[in-house]
């Protein structure tokens, strides 16, 4: 099971780093200048809470909605707490996106520092260790 949720991973940040690193150094060559990309000041409290909700709120209500889904039976299917573990990476792993964005339209410090928090949150406690998928498979008692 780790290895199918870590390629998941893989495949969902991997174009996230690249993109920061290809901004990084397209910045430092010059080729973006800082406020070539301006959006309006509404939208970066809108960008703020979607990635509260997808670093944090969403990932927490899908977790909430397997658990009581699940609390009649007594035991889960492997399959199902698969999927419950795939759709986590999807919401979660959103964010990274978001901050990219953020630093990408030069948002002011407090968005932009907030948003990357939460993106740096989300990939770093989602990560799919073995520790973490053990400790779900016995709190859900997945068979």
């Amino acid at each position: 099971m780790q290895p199918i949720l870590k390629k998941q991973y893989i495949i969902i940040v991997l174009p996230a780093i690249s993109l920061f690193l290809a901004f990084g150094l397209a910045r430092q060559l010059n080729f973006i200048r800082p406020g070539q990309f301006v959006i309006s000041s509404v939208l970066h409290s809108v960008l703020f809470v979607l990635s509260a909700i997808t670093a944090i709120a969403g990932p927490l209500f899908l977790r909430t909605l397997f658990a009581h889904s699940m609390r009649e039976k007594t035991q889960v299917p492997a399959k199902e707490f698969l999927s419950f573990q795939k759709k986590i990476l999807w919401i979660s792993l959103i964010t990274p996106y978001f901050a990219f964005a953020a630093v990408l339209c030069d948002f002011p410090r407090f968005y932009a520092t907030a948003i990357v928090l939460m993106a740096l949150y989300a990939v770093y406690y989602y990560f799919p260790s073995q520790k973490r998928i053990d400790f779900d498979r016995k709190i859900f008692r997945v068979k």
